[in-house]
């Protein structure tokens, strides 16, 4: 039986997922599903670099799913999030469109790619065709790019979302040991400055960053791209 198409679009931290997936959904009428460990959280929002809504979940009429699924103090694994994909996945070809994972979280990626029995039994078969893009960035302009990203959530707020956070939740809950939220909880306790922290958290992104792309980098089957104008090429020739 032929197996549906869905998109995979992933790579490292701020290398501009979000914003190529969002250009794809719009052009071939698809919605995003997330694929980020992260923004799986209620009241994360700054820290995670969620998109704006403006309404529910959509950003410029495309519907995003995979935010805001549980709260800081839940737990949430990558079979987890194969399972909600895999719902979402059915939704939306059931509704005639394209779906599309977007993120930077490897396991939730193959996970799902794969269809990981994560019971124990990897002998599974995959249940999609999937086509997978990475987005290849210079990494000087990606660390130029994770700096900039970090100044501006500090002058969005992140200081007072970990404050709120950290009286919710304390700091020792698995969601506040995240990039950002860790060094800025250590802030707020007294043990490093608000530079010291800034400048952590920088580096910390950026080995991050490298992470993730070694991650990606073992997988010959991502088609890596340097542009939107690639990335439409491939996923047309894909769609046929």
């Amino acid at each position: 039986m032929k197996k549906p198409k869905i998109i995979a679009i992933l790579g490292p931290t701020a290398s501009g997922k979000t914003g190529l997936a969002l250009q794809v959904a719009k052009k071939l009428n698809g919605e995003v599903i997330n694929a980020d460990s992260r923004t799986i959280y209620q009241e994360m929002n700054i820290g995670t670099a969620k998109p704006v809504f403006k309404r529910g979940q959509v950003v410029d009429d495309v519907l995003h799913w995979g935010f805001d699924l549980v709260s800081p103090d839940q737990h949430f694994q990558a079979y987890n999030f194969k399972e909600f994909a895999e719902s979402k996945i059915a939704d939306i070809l059931e509704r005639g469109k394209l779906p599309i994972i977007a993120g930077g979280t490897g396991l939730y990626i193959q996970g799902l790619v794969d269809n990981f029995d994560f019971e124990g039994d990897k002998a599974v078969e995959p249940k999609f065709e999937v086509l997978q893009i990475g987005i290849l960035v210079n990494r000087e302009e990606l660390y130029k790019r994770t700096d900039d990203r970090v100044d501006q959530m500090i002058a969005s707020g992140l200081v007072d979302e970990v404050r709120s956070l950290k009286e919710k939740y304390g700091c020792s809950v698995k969601s506040m040991t995240g990039i950002g939220y860790r060094q800025i909880c250590q802030f707020l306790n007294g043990e490093v400055s608000l530079a010291e922290a800034i400048r952590i958290i920088k580096r910390d992104s950026r080995h991050y960053a490298k992470r993730q792309m070694t991650w990606f980098k073992r997988d010959d089957r991502i088609k890596w791209i340097k542009d939107s104008k690639e990335a439409m090429e491939l996923i047309e020739k894909f769609l046929k």
